[in-house]
């Protein structure tokens, strides 16, 4: 850090982040899932069927913690496991029906919200926002 004020920039777009996702957090059924079952729901959703090493990668976890997470999702009927089409000795995890169900609505309960919530914010605010939305994408993809 070059400056206390960035620092305490860096802070307090941390802390802002951190009010935003739990805001949305709280406008869904999600709170019933951790974090980690929450995005792996939407890894699985927005990318496809993928092998548990696969999503432990993506999410930059251990494979044992995936392993973990996969299985809890399993157990409440989100997920299921399918063999691989080409490799016999894996496994591919995929939402099942009741666990994209479940992500749609969620995901629609999410979207409500945010949208009632920016079209409180005045047209410069707005633009602002959905400027910063890429940059944080960008941060996020880093």
């Amino acid at each position: 850090m070059s400056s206390i004020n960035e620092e305490q920039s860096v802070t307090g777009l941390m802390h802002a982040i951190g009010v935003l996702v739990r805001r949305t957090r709280n406008e869904s059924c999600e709170g019933e899932l951790s974090m980690t079952e929450s995005v792996v729901m939407s890894r699985l959703a927005n990318d496809g069927p993928a092998t548990t090493a696969a999503l432990a990668r993506a999410e930059k976890m251990k494979p044992q913690s995936m392993g973990t997470t996969v299985a809890a999702l399993e157990e409440m009927g989100l997920v299921k496991r399918t063999p691989h089409p080409s490799d016999g000795r894996q496994m591919l995890i995929a939402l099942t029906a009741e666990g994209t169900r479940l992500r749609s609505k969620n995901r629609e309960a999410k979207h409500m919200w945010l949208s009632r919530a920016i079209a409180e914010l005045d047209p410069q605010e707005r633009d602002v926002l959905f400027k910063a939305a890429g940059i944080l994408k960008k941060l996020g993809e880093k």
